[in-house]
């Protein structure tokens, strides 16, 4: 019987819910950009459709049939003021809307709406992608604008609002892993740490507070430093981190004797990564020290899932990759260091912390 029953199962369910996955998509896109779960919160009660709709001025039936997509969902939950059923009370589930208020902490919201405005677009775009290896076509035709690695970095740097959701984005991932990477390995040798792209300063923060003798130093675009002032922990720990704004492709290293790169590698073509690596290995005196923070595909490039995702997000969205832990160990020693380490972080899946040092 239920080998009868599997094979009346048409299409298979894996292929339907990847076939749809992209409305599950929008509808989480639009009830966190509505901020329709910091709009339950504040009325712990539940509200009506046409009070939502009231309060965010929408169509009264559209809004219905997107909270009812929703509750299907389980991202919020439907009920009823009486037996007749005649009146829907819509509501947050608390453990959902934990992580998509914007007033939460460790919150998805910037997380979502850079999926929102910028991924999905480009994924839309994904085949022009596939057929030509460069993802300029993609930015072309998603949004008008002829994409180099220049112009990116010049969005970055003039575009205040993408600047401030981006360092968001990155600083809500970071600080899911930046604990179990400062943990990692034994760090205390090294004085001198240098974060590089270190954003909003999630890593230099956990790695000031697990070595509060060291001296941490975050180098970012002015841009990010700026921003990353606005997403600080309390004075106390302020103190502990140095931002310095600088390009570290064009301008000279803060002197450190331990360089971090934390989700940075994979954004960048091979040739731009070679270009960080050599400049990382001239600027460490010997016994110095590289760490590489990255999500790492098995070696036969089968999983982790999540890994493999990123893979074509970074081809599609940036110009990086993701690798194997040979791809890094190989990468590492053509640049001369040596003691290559890797280990798993602890509490996130496929994340790894890797070490190396300069003779």
């Amino acid at each position: 019987m239920d080998n009868e029953t599997k094979s009346t199962l048409w299409p298979p369910p894996l292929v339907l819910d990847i076939f749809t996955g992209f409305q599950k998509s929008q509808a989480l896109f639009v009830t966190t950009e509505l901020q329709l779960y910091d709009l339950l919160a504040i009325h712990q009660n539940g509200m009506t459709a046409t009070e939502i709709a009231n309060k965010k001025k929408l169509n009264l039936d559209a809004t219905e049939r997107i909270l009812d997509y929703a509750t299907g969902l389980k991202l919020i939950k439907k009920d009823f003021k009486s037996e007749s059923k005649t009146v829907a009370i819509y509501s947050n589930y608390p453990e959902i809307a934990e992580v998509l208020q914007s007033s939460k902490p460790n919150n998805m919201v910037a997380a979502i709406i850079h999926a929102s405005r910028t991924q999905y677009p480009l994924y839309q775009h994904l085949m022009t992608t596939i057929k030509s290896g460069l993802n300029t076509e993609a930015y072309k035709n998603a949004f008008g604008l002829e994409m180099t690695l220049e112009t990116f970095e010049s969005l970055y740097e003039t575009d205040k609002d993408y600047s401030a959701t981006f360092l968001q984005y990155m600083h809500q991932l970071s600080s899911i892993t930046s604990p179990g990477v400062a943990k990692s390995f034994d760090l205390s040798p090294f004085c001198e740490i240098c974060d590089l792209g270190g954003g909003s300063g999630s890593l230099a923060y956990a790695l000031a507070s697990e070595y509060p003798d060291a001296t941490v130093t975050v180098f970012d675009l002015a841009t990010a430093v700026e921003a990353a002032q606005i997403i600080t922990p309390d004075e106390t720990e302020r103190q502990k981190v140095k931002f310095v704004a600088g390009d570290f492709f064009q301008d000279e290293f803060p002197p450190a004797g331990l360089y971090t790169f934390a989700r940075i590698l994979h954004d960048w073509p091979d040739e731009k990564v070679h270009q960080l690596l050599n400049k990382t290995f001239k600027s460490l005196k010997s016994g110095g020290a590289v760490l590489i923070a990255e999500l790492v595909m098995n070696e036969t490039k089968t999983g982790p899932l999540q890994t493999l995702r990123y893979n074509v997000q970074m081809m599609i969205e940036m110009s990086g990759r993701e690798r194997t832990e040979t791809e890094y160990r190989l990468l590492l020693e053509k640049h001369g260091f040596v003691d290559f380490e890797c280990k798993f972080v602890a509490g996130y899946s496929s994340f790894h912390a890797m070490i190396a040092k300069k003779p």
